[in-house]
């Protein structure tokens, strides 16, 4: 499905082909260093199309590179044992804003921070602060008339207990 721009209605497009790969590395550095990594590298066309919505056009929405880094390190002694801090970066490529145009969405990166405080074996305290730069960005678009802007700087605070 796909968003005629003639109609604004929604349509089926023809035929499509999606091919590429997604590597994940997930690695226990040290006993207190943990980094999870990932990479997708995505081809994704319209292979019968019409005037419209041609084939050779991009999938909506569709990035052709996209990645993300974790990086968590975990305190092992003293009072912050169990407690952990940690770093993530994303990455996601330009992708087709509009089917069948040349509107795109452009690549963007965010930069998070985390930590979790263990107050007691039942009890976890965490603080993410999301998108530190405040980086301006576009998530997702369905034409050059509805385009939805990334989450800006923001936090969460969060409290576990486990029963």
């Amino acid at each position: 499905m796909a968003l005629d721009p003639g109609t604004d209605t929604n349509r089926a497009v023809g035929k499509a082909r999606s091919q590429g790969f997604d590597l994940q590395l997930t690695g226990q550095v040290t006993d207190a260093v943990r980094i999870i990594g990932a990479f997708a590298y995505i081809d994704a066309e319209v292979t019968k199309g019409d005037r419209t919505i041609p084939s050779g056009s991009r999938i909506l929405g569709v990035a052709k590179h996209s990645g993300s880094l974790l990086s968590v390190y975990e305190f092992q002694e003293g009072v912050l044992r169990g407690s952990d801090v940690g770093a993530a970066y994303t990455y996601v490529g330009d992708r087709s804003g509009q089917s069948g145009t040349d509107f795109e969405l452009p690549a963007y990166q965010t930069v998070d921070l985390l930590a979790h405080y263990k107050a007691s074996d039942n009890v976890t305290v965490g603080l993410n602060l999301n998108n530190i730069f405040d980086e301006k960005y576009y998530e997702r678009s369905y034409s050059n008339y509805w385009v939805a802007p990334g989450e800006p700087r923001n936090f969460t605070v969060s409290l576990t207990l486990s029963l």
